[in-house]
């Protein structure tokens, strides 16, 4: 009796386990699977090299999407691979701009900044928030700034919820605090302008030779709580540091920055006005700081080298300790606590 010989179809399954790349190298550990579990089903395994070419009509991109699935038995886990047509994403470019950019994205390049922190955002918000232009935040920080989102859907101004691992690298650190914001540069004013409004009593802080961001938040910071209204500066974009205004803590937001030529100019303006001068110094001759008496108008000098070598004949060099067995000095940013405490004093 003649046994039925079994007949094969001349199809994929022919295929399933033998087709290969060129060059591409058996998997030895990969899985068995009985012919019965994947007949009528895709191939999971193979990635075809055979592409077709994008039309010219449209920029297109294969898209690959991994899944790990298990088998019947769940001994064994099956990467698949599955390809898909579709629109390529235009990716944002970061960095110096190429000489042929707009004019306009220049333009934006030029005049916004990224902050970052709860208390500088908040603070930027109730002060300026016409200067917002986009807002980060995670979900955690999203629900306690209800108040800032129905301010931007109202405006229509963008804002993305996003995850802490995304919002670091919006903003470039890990200490955002959950939330970033995309604003406008705050606007700053010229000295000499300020000094053309008549003061009685006035006390402002002269920032000489400081580089530092995280002194000159302190320092803005420490200017807020003692209602000092100026920082002298000859370097405008000091303060549009998100690092100083992190450490400020929404200070920058009450302390106006009053641009000078230099230091050196700065000064004979403030002598000119009628300002005390006082410079710090290491030096045992200097006057002690207790003995200092502060006029009623009187400008701070801080400065990370010797300041004193910008003083004049009328000027103060004072000595915060005599006692000081240190080569350094304070910090400039504890110095100037310690100058405007002595200033709340007197103001009293």
């Amino acid at each position: 009796m003649n046994a039925k010989k079994p007949t094969f179809q001349q199809a994929d399954s022919s295929k399933r386990f033998n087709e290969r790349y060129s060059g591409e190298k058996q998997d030895k550990k990969a899985p068995h699977f009985s012919p019965h579990s994947s007949r009528g089903k895709k191939d999971d395994k193979r990635t075809f090299s055979r592409e077709r070419t994008p039309t010219k009509s449209a920029e297109k991109v294969q898209q690959r999407t991994e899944l790990t699935m298990g088998n019947a038995r769940g001994t064994a886990n099956v990467k698949v691979v599955i390809k898909s047509t579709g629109v390529k994403e235009k990716q944002k470019k970061t960095g110096p701009l190429s000489p042929r950019a707009p004019e306009k994205i220049k333009k934006n390049r030029a005049e916004e900044m990224k902050v970052y922190g709860e208390n500088t955002c908040l603070a930027l918000f109730a002060e300026r928030p016409e200067s917002i232009v986009r807002v980060w935040t995670t979900v955690e920080m999203a629900h306690r700034v209800g108040e800032l989102f129905s301010y931007l859907a109202a405006n229509k101004k963008v804002y993305h919820v996003v995850d802490s691992k995304e919002l670091a690298l919006v903003s470039g650190t890990e200490h955002h605090n959950g939330i970033c914001m995309l604003v406008k540069k705050p606007r700053h004013f010229t000295l000499s302008g300020y000094l053309d409004i008549p003061r009685e009593k006035d006390a402002l802080i002269l920032l000489d030779n400081v580089h530092n961001a995280h002194n000159i938040g302190g320092i803005v910071r420490t200017c807020a709580v003692y209602g000092v209204k100026g920082l002298v500066l000859s370097e405008a974009d000091l303060l549009n540091s998100a690092a100083a205004m992190r450490v400020a803590e929404g200070g920058a937001e009450y302390v106006h920055t009053l641009l000078a030529d230099s230091s050196e100019q700065a000064l004979e303006k403030l002598r000119e006005k009628g300002y005390q001068i006082v410079h710090l110094s290491q030096s045992k001759q200097a006057k002690p700081f207790a003995q200092l008496k502060l006029s009623d108008k009187v400008a701070f000098v801080l400065s990370e080298s010797a300041g004193e070598n910008l003083a004049k004949n009328h000027d103060e060099v004072v000595n915060l300790s005599l006692a000081n067995p240190l080569k350094a000095g304070l910090n400039v940013a504890v110095a100037a606590g310690v100058l405007l405490a002595k200033w709340a004093e007197k103001t009293l």
